[in-house]
């Protein structure tokens, strides 16, 4: 049931080399999945290629994962936006939701069935068809 090249394209953009292996394991079957260990190389890659989806962690050196949101704006407007992050009361987080920066939230520790379901809403919330949330009262 794996499709060929016709899968998606995921950006997944982390500096942890651990986050960014259990991301890619999780994802590979419905995505082709490209990395990224910061937002500047992230940003690069999204000026000459189109990405399905982008998960980005909210913490990283020199950009965040908002700053990253932030910076792309309104261009790639079909593009789903997830963060991850370990943080639980981010005020900036709500408000890029409300701006349409990011579509949702994911809480680490993340484990598979939320980061795929994570993605499956941010689809939703794109589309109008569900309001921006985070996963923070799925147990």
């Amino acid at each position: 049931m794996v499709a060929g090249p016709d899968k998606p394209r995921i950006l997944v953009v982390d500096d942890e080399p651990d986050m960014l292996d259990f991301i890619e394991r999780v994802t590979r079957r419905r995505f082709d999945v490209t990395r990224c260990a910061n937002g500047e190389d992230a940003l690069a890659l999204l000026a000459d290629r189109a990405f399905d989806v982008l998960i980005t962690d909210h913490k990283m050196p020199r950009m965040t994962g908002l700053e990253l949101l932030e910076r792309l704006g309104d261009r790639h407007p079909q593009m789903v936006r997830v963060l991850l992050s370990g943080y639980t009361d981010v005020p900036e987080v709500h408000r890029a939701g409300a701006n349409g920066h990011v579509h949702h939230y994911v809480l680490k520790p993340v484990d598979s069935r939320a980061l795929l379901a994570g993605i499956d809403r941010a689809y939703k919330v794109r589309d109008g068809e569900a309001p921006f949330a985070s996963d923070e009262s799925s147990g």
